[in-house]
């Protein structure tokens, strides 16, 4: 065995995240480690790379052991990883980011640096030409994008250069936090090679992911985690037929048969839901807007990551945004919110032009981003994150009144008020991004990604929370790689391909469109 694990436990508080598990993972194999939001994987995996400390319990790697070891030690015994949250440098190049990944093997050569020494510069030009020969593993064109800053890049490109960067570690095990998360079918079709590929070349590989069909499909063993505990381990059959795996993972009492993550439905299988969803839907663009974007541009450098977008959003809609990663759809929020600054064109907000106002005047106009990857304060508790969200308002009284509302509507955040924000899981994570985002008193709420990285129950969770604000009248701007459940609660819809609004409907005709299969879901 190469990485083994006994009874580790590690609690914070009262809520025990990582309960007694016991774990085996093959030298050579594929092992699959899934559960619901709140299981416990990436705790786990958090003990496993001594980025928290275990409490009890041992960790051995073949025969040295890990338990005790500081997270820089650890990776360079051979365990590298990468993460649920993309963690990227994101102002350094993408090729420079991979050779951030090599330092744990390379001896200290400061002093060569200092003095340009021919050595160092022989060993610099064999780092890049290492670095771009793991991007090219990855499946990155390194003369494309080497030198660009890694935050520009796509989100598929970017996931797939943190893994060239744990790769530059020259691992015995790579842990894979949820690698697809945020992908369509057909990236998620390139991810699963890219892990086979991987694992063909002898490179032992433990994969966290939501996507059921991504983890059945390359795991030769799946653990199955609850609430901390193990509740099941054995093949891919074996786990998917056993029953508290389904309840836990997929839930119980639902009428939707749920086998595999956001995303990756396709379009014959949700025709009947979406049709009844979409019935009486308006599909013409309003008179009156709230929002009104006109030929809206965006460029990183010479990227255009968006060229001459127009969108409106009338007052009390869920208006989508849809398309494959890179398209540009968290390029526009990020404009709207006053993030980056768009090259041309228009968009104002109830009378607040969005293309000049600092970021401050448009949250204190009305228009608050959930940003993608939830963006929480991973060292304030749940309590100063909400308290952080209503620094404008001036009534404290009311202001933390509408804290503890937005508790009663996610109680799990009331249950876990004075835990720190970065021990929360994934799901819990998404919902105090929403609840945040309420307290500062929206009247225009952008959504991004709300259901990336989370298991299907936790997804029914936070699009009923969804409905339910938008019910209470919030307008929303979703942007959404779901797009079954996009569709199911917008009024209307934009696809955007490489920058571009392609179409727009109402959810029945773009579930219709072939240009949304070619668009959206790569085919």
């Amino acid at each position: 065995m190469l990485l083994r694990l006994e009874k580790v436990q590690r609690h914070f508080g009262g809520v025990r995240a990582v309960d007694e598990v016991s774990l085996e993972v093959e030298k050579g194999s594929i092992q699959g480690l899934i559960g619901p939001n709140g299981a416990g994987k990436t705790t786990l995996v958090n003990a496993i790379t001594g980025y928290v400390p275990l409490q009890s319990g041992d960790a051995w790697l073949e025969s040295q052991r890990l338990t005790g070891l500081a997270a820089y030690r650890i990776a360079g015994l051979g365990i590298a990883r990468t993460f649920q949250n993309i963690r990227l440098f994101r102002d350094l190049s993408a090729a420079e980011n991979v050779i951030v990944g090599m330092h744990s093997r390379r001896r200290d050569d400061t002093l060569a640096q200092l003095g340009t020494l021919p050595l160092f510069r022989r060993d610099q030009r064999a780092r890049l030409n290492e670095a771009h020969r793991l991007m090219e593993t990855v499946g990155l064109d390194p003369a494309e994008i080497g030198r660009r800053p890694a935050g520009t890049l796509p989100y598929g490109d970017q996931r797939r250069l943190e893994i060239a960067r744990a790769l530059a570690l020259q691992p015995r095990l790579l842990i894979l936090d949820e690698p697809a998360a945020g992908m369509n079918p057909s990236e998620k079709q390139g991810m699963r090679e890219l892990i086979e590929h991987l694992n063909k070349d002898g490179l032992t590989i433990l994969l966290i992911d939501h996507d059921m069909q991504l983890v059945m499909g390359v795991c030769q063993r799946v653990a199955v985690l609850d609430f901390g505990r193990k509740i099941a381990d054995g093949t891919p059959e074996e786990v998917s037929r056993d029953a508290a795996v389904i309840k836990a993972y997929l839930g119980t009492g639902s009428e939707r048969q749920v086998s595999s993550a956001p995303g990756a439905t396709g379009v014959e299988d949700v025709t009947q839901v979406a049709q009844a969803s979409a019935k009486a839907k308006p599909s013409q663009e309003p008179s009156a807007a709230l929002l009104d974007v006109h030929d809206l541009s965006v460029s990183y450098g010479s990227v255009n990551a968006v060229r001459s977008a127009s969108l409106r959003v009338a007052v009390g809609e869920v208006v989508a945004l849809i398309g494959a990663n890179g398209a540009g759809k968290t390029t526009i929020l990020s404009a709207l919110s006053g993030l980056i600054r768009p090259t041309s064109g228009t968009a104002y907000f109830d009378g607040l032009d969005l293309t000049s106002a600092k970021p401050s005047a448009i949250v204190r106009h009305g228009l608050i981003h959930v940003p993608e990857g939830r963006e929480i304060l991973g060292r304030q508790t749940v309590l100063e994150n909400l308290e952080l969200a209503t620094w404008a308002r001036r009534d404290r009284s009311a202001a933390a009144s509408e804290i503890e509302a937005v508790m009663k509507r996610f109680p799990i955040l009331g249950e876990r008020r004075h835990l720190r924000a970065g021990t929360l899981s994934g799901g819990e994570a998404q919902m105090l991004a929403i609840a945040r985002g309420l307290c500062a008193k929206p009247r225009l709420l952008l959504l991004d990604e709300p259901s990336l990285g989370l298991a299907p129950q936790m997804v029914d969770v936070v699009f009923a929370a969804i409905d339910e604000i938008h019910r209470e009248g919030t307008t929303i701007l979703l942007v959404e790689q779901n797009a079954l459940r996009a569709l199911e609660i917008a009024d209307r819809a934009y696809v955007l391909e490489t920058g571009q609004i392609l179409l727009t409907g109402s959810g029945d005709d773009l579930l219709h469109n072939p240009a949304v299969r070619r668009a959206y879901l790569g085919g």
